[in-house]
C-alpha cells in the first residue's frame, strides 16, 4: 500500500498558464523553437524568450515557455517515429508540475524509470545549458554498475552512478523500450513485465525522485482519518495494466492531487474521507510494440467515506475522438484533455489535468462522464486530418467546444459555414529536408490546455487549411521547414466564412522584430520594452509575415553561433554571447542613445544554404513619458513593470522582405524585384508612430566585398526595390543589405548573406 499522499503545497504554487502545445516531428512539431538562449544568469531574459527546450531521457524534446506562473506553452518533438507512433500522455498535478510521458515509456514509469525523468516543468527551471539529460542510476545490491542502454556514466559510488543521456542516445533507449514491450506482448505478458535493465532498480533525475518529492502525509494522519482507496485498471483487452492515475481531492485539490503508479493493475492509497476524481490515460500495444489505441478513462465524482474500490477499465472508453468534415479527410492528430477544479473554485489553467495525445492515426477513446457534483470538469478535444485528394491539398484543424462533461458522442461535426479558410504557402531552403511540419493550436479562455496538432507537411507546398471558429476562433500556428528553423504566428482570430493567406519562411529570412499580436512564441511577454530602468530586447528570425517570429530548433544538433551587444552612447553595457537578446537593469538614461547589435551565424549548418549569416544593428532612444501610444496594453507584461511603472515599447525599427522568387526562395529573373516594408516593433498595437523618413537597399554578388544600390520606389515605409541579377550570378546566392531611419533618428541596418538563390538558368 502506498503511504498517504496529502499535498501541503499551496494552490498558488500550481498555477499554470493556459496554453499547452504538444507537437511532433516527422512528422510541431514543434517549437522546438529555441530562441537562441537567454542571457546567462538573467531570469528576465528567459521569460522574454518565452521558450526553454528540455530533453527527455528517451530522446524526445519538449519546449517549455517559462513564466513566473509556470510553463505556458509546451511543444513535444518525438525523437523518431520508431519510438512509439507519436503517442504521448500528459499530466499536471496539484504542485503545478507538468509531466509529458512518451507512450512507449509508460509501462516502465514508476518502475525502473522514475516519474521525475518526465517532469518538464522542473527541467525548465534547471540552469543547465547543454544538451545532456542528467540521470542518477540506482543498482540492486551486488549488481555490476554498467551503463544502461542509451546512458553514459560519468561517476559511480556505492550502489548508484551518475551520468547522462543525449538526444541521439535517448533514441537507443526508446528503441529498447519498444523491443521489450513487443517481446512481452508476443509472450502474452503485461507490457513492461520484462526488466528494462539488468541489475538496475531505477533511473531518475538527480536529486529527490518524483515519489520522494511528494509531501508525506504521515503528519496529517493525526488530523484526518485515512481510508484505503483501492484502484484497479484494465486495458482494452481486459488485462491488468501498468501506468499512472491522477487522483485529486475535489473538496480541496491543495490537500491532494498526485500522479500515482498503477502496478500490474492495482494501486492502493490512503486518503481522508471526502470527494475525489480520477483520470488515467491508458495505452494498448501490439506484438511489434506499436501503440494501437489510447484511452483516457476518468471518474468525475467518487465519494470516499471508508474503504473504497474503483475500477478504471479501458473497455468503458467506447467514444472515439473523431470528426465529420465537409470534404473527406483522414485523421493525423487527435487529443482529449480533461481538467478538474475543486470546490474552492480554482482556475482551470491551474487545475489537475490529464491528456491523451495521438500525433498520427492512432485512435483516442474516452468514457462518458456526467458534469461534476463537486467542483467542475473542463473537457476539450482537438482533431486534425489531411485531405485525401492529392491534386488539391487541403486539411482540417478542428477544436471541440469546451464542456463540463464527457459526452457519449465525441465526434466534432462541422459545416463549411463554421470554418475559416487559411491558404497556407510553405517555403523552404533548397538545402533543407522536404519533410516539414505544421502545428495548429486553438487558444481560448477556460481551456485546460490547447493541444497543438503537429503533423507532417511536405515543403514547399500550397495547402488550404480549414479551421474551426468555436471557442472564439483564436489560433496559433507553427511551421517547420526542414529541421533547423521554425516560425510561430501570433494569436490570430479567425472568423467563420472568411479566407486568409499565410506565407511561411518566405524570405529573405532576417533577424529582427515585428508587429506582434502575442509575445514571442505565443506568450504575453514584450520582446522590446522598458520599465523602471529595466530594458530588454529580444530579436528573432523574421519572414514576410509581420506577426511571425522564428528561432532555431534544438533537436537536430546543428552548430550555430549567435551574439548580441548593447551600447549606451557608444559604451558597451551588455554583451551576450550565445543569444540574440540584450538585457540591462538600472543602466538606462532617458536622453541616451542606444545601439543593439545582434548576429546569427548558420554557416556550420549543413541543412541551410540561405540566410546563412544575419547581422542587425538597431539605433534607438527611449520613449518619452508623453508617448502614450507606446504604453504596453494588458495582458502583455515586461520586466520592471509595476502598478506605478508601466511598460513602454521601444522605438525599434523593423524590416520585412518579400522577394519575387519561387517557393525555394530561388529567383528565375534577371530583373529582380522585392517588396520592402519598414516599420516599428509593436506589441498589442502599442509602439512608436514616428514617420519613416528614409530607406535604402543594396545587393552584393561577391560575398559582401562590394555593394550595388537597388532602385527604391515608394514612401512612408512601403517600398519596392529593383535590381539586376547578372548572368555571372546564376547558381549563386547574393547578399542583401537594408538601411532605414525614422523622424526621431531611430535607425536600422540589416545584412543577410546568401539572402536568396539565383537559379542556374533564368526565364
Amino acid at each position: 500500500m502506498r503511504t498517504p499522499l496529502l499535498s501541503t503545497r499551496s494552490s498558488a504554487a500550481g498555477a499554470l498558464a493556459l496554453a499547452i502545445l504538444v507537437t511532433a516531428t516527422a512528422t510541431l512539431g514543434a517549437p522546438a523553437l529555441a530562441a537562441e538562449g537567454a542571457p546567462p544568469g538573467k531570469a528576465a531574459a528567459v521569460k522574454a524568450s518565452d521558450s526553454r527546450t528540455v530533453r527527455l531521457v528517451t530522446g524526445d524534446q519538449v519546449t517549455v515557455a517559462t513564466r513566473e506562473s509556470g510553463p505556458q506553452t509546451i511543444a513535444v518533438h518525438p525523437a523518431s517515429s520508431a519510438a512509439g507512433n507519436g503517442s504521448f500522455l500528459s499530466f499536471q498535478d496539484g504542485s503545478g508540475d507538468r509531466y509529458v510521458i512518451p507512450a512507449v515509456a509508460q509501462p516502465y514509469v514508476g518502475r525502473q524509470l522514475d516519474l521525475s525523468l518526465f517532469d518538464v516543468t522542473a527541467a525548465a527551471r534547471s540552469t543547465a545549458t547543454d544538451d545532456r539529460v542528467p540521470v542518477t542510476v540506482s543498482y540492486a545490491k551486488g549488481a555490476r554498475r554498467t551503463a544502461p542502454t542509451g546512458l553514459t556514466l560519468t561517476s559511480t559510488g556505492g550502489s548508484s552512478a551518475h551520468g547522462y543521456a543525449t538526444v541521439a542516445s535517448g533514441r537507443k533507449l526508446a528503441r529498447l523500450l519498444k523491443q521489450r514491450i513487443a517481446a512481452d506482448v508476443r509472450a502474452g505478458h503485461r507490457p513492461g513485465s520484462t526488466p528494462l535493465f539488468a541489475g538496475v532498480t531505477s533511473v531518475a533525475e538527480p536529486g529527490p525522485t518524483a515519489a520522494a518529492s511528494t509531501p508525506d502525509a504521515s503528519g496529517a494522519a493525526a488530523k484526518y482519518k485515512l481510508n484505503i482507496l483501492r484502484i484497479t485498471a484494465e486495458d482494452r483487452s481486459g488485462a491488468a495494466t501498468t501506468g499512472q492515475v491522477l487522483v485529486t481531492d475535489t473538496d480541496n485539490a491543495a490537500m491532494m492531487s498526485a500522479v500515482l503508479p498503477v502496478d500490474d493493475g492495482i494501486e492502493k492509497v490512503a486518503v481522508p474521507s471526502g470527494h475525489y476524481s480520477l483520470a488515467a490515460p491508458m495505452v494498448d500495444f501490439d506484438a511489434s510494440g506499436n501503440v494501437t489505441a489510447q484511452s483516457l478513462v476518468t471518474v468525475t465524482d467518487l465519494d470516499v467515506t471508508g474503504p473504497a474500490n474503483t475500477d478504471l477499465d479501458a473497455r468503458t472508453a467506447t467514444s472515439q475522438v473523431a470528426a465529420g468534415t465537409p470534404r473527406p479527410a483522414a485523421a493525423d492528430f487527435a487529443a482529449a484533455t480533461w481538467a478538474r477544479t475543486d470546490a474552492t473554485g480554482g482556475s482551470v489553467g491551474a487545475a489537475p489535468t490529464a491528456s491523451a495525445i495521438s500525433t498520427d492515426s492512432t485512435p483516442v477513446y474516452v468514457n462518458a462522464q456526467p458534469a461534476a457534483t463537486v467542483g467542475k470538469v473542463a473537457y476539450f478535444t482537438q482533431w486534425s486530418g489531411h485531405g485525401t485528394d492529392t491534386t488539391d491539398p487541403y486539411r482540417y484543424d478542428l477544436a471541440g467546444q469546451l464542456s463540463d462533461e464527457v459526452a457519449a458522442d465525441q465526434r466534432i461535426t462541422v459545416t463549411g459555414k463554421q470554418l475559416a479558410t487559411v491558404r497556407q504557402r510553405f517555403v523552404r531552403d533548397p538545402a533543407a529536408s522536404p519533410d516539414g511540419r505544421l502545428t495548429s493550436g486553438q487558444l481560448a479562455p477556460g481551456l485546460p490546455a490547447a493541444i497543438s496538432a503537429g503533423v507532417p507537411q511536405t515543403m514547399p507546398a500550397r495547402v488550404t487549411d480549414y479551421l474551426s471558429t468555436d471557442n472564439g476562433g483564436v489560433w496559433i500556428q507553427q511551421s517547420f521547414p526542414g529541421t533547423s528553423v521554425g516560425f510561430n504566428s501570433g494569436f490570430r482570430t479567425l472568423v467563420a466564412g472568411h479566407a486568409y493567406t499565410q506565407d511561411w519562411a518566405r524570405g529573405p529570412i532576417g533577424l529582427g522584430l515585428g508587429q506582434y499580436t502575442s509575445g514571442p512564441f505565443g506568450g504575453s511577454d514584450c520582446s522590446a520594452c522598458i520599465a523602471d530602468g529595466t530594458l530588454l530586447a529580444f530579436l528573432t528570425l523574421t519572414d514576410t509575415e509581420p506577426d511571425h517570429n522564428g528561432g532555431t530548433t534544438v533537436y537536430d544538433e546543428q552548430p550555430r553561433v549567435s551574439g548580441a551587444q548593447l551600447y549606451r552612447d557608444g559604451t558597451l553595457i551588455d554583451d551576450e554571447p550565445g543569444n540574440t537578446a540584450a538585457y540591462v537593469d538600472g543602466q538606462t538614461a532617458p536622453d541616451a542613445r542606444y545601439r543593439l547589435v545582434a548576429d546569427q551565424d548558420f554557416t556550420g549548418d549543413t541543412t541551410l544554404s540561405q540566410s546563412s549569416t544575419l547581422h542587425t544593428e538597431l539605433t534607438f532612444g527611449l520613449p518619452s513619458a508623453s508617448d502614450t501610444g507606446s504604453l504596453l496594453p494588458d495582458p502583455f507584461t515586461c520586466e520592471g513593470q509595476s502598478a506605478t511603472t508601466p511598460c513602454a515599447v521601444l522605438p525599434m525599427l523593423t524590416a520585412r522582405f518579400d522577394l519575387a522568387a519561387d517557393d525555394l526562395n530561388t529567383s528565375h529573373r534577371t530583373a529582380q524585384t522585392m517588396g520592402l516594408d519598414i516599420g516599428h516593433v509593436t506589441v498589442g498595437g502599442a509602439g512608436s508612430r514616428a514617420a519613416i523618413t528614409s530607406a535604402s537597399a543594396q545587393v552584393s554578388f561577391d560575398g559582401g566585398q562590394t555593394w550595388q544600390d537597388a532602385v527604391l520606389t515608394g514612401s512612408d515605409g512601403t517600398y519596392r526595390a529593383s535590381w539586376t541579377n547578372p548572368d555571372s550570378a546564376r547558381g549563386t546566392s547574393p547578399a542583401l543589405r537594408v538601411t532605414a531611419e525614422d523622424a526621431d533618428g531611430n535607425a536600422l541596418t540589416e545584412t543577410v548573406t546568401h539572402a536568396y538563390t539565383v537559379a542556374a538558368t533564368t526565364s
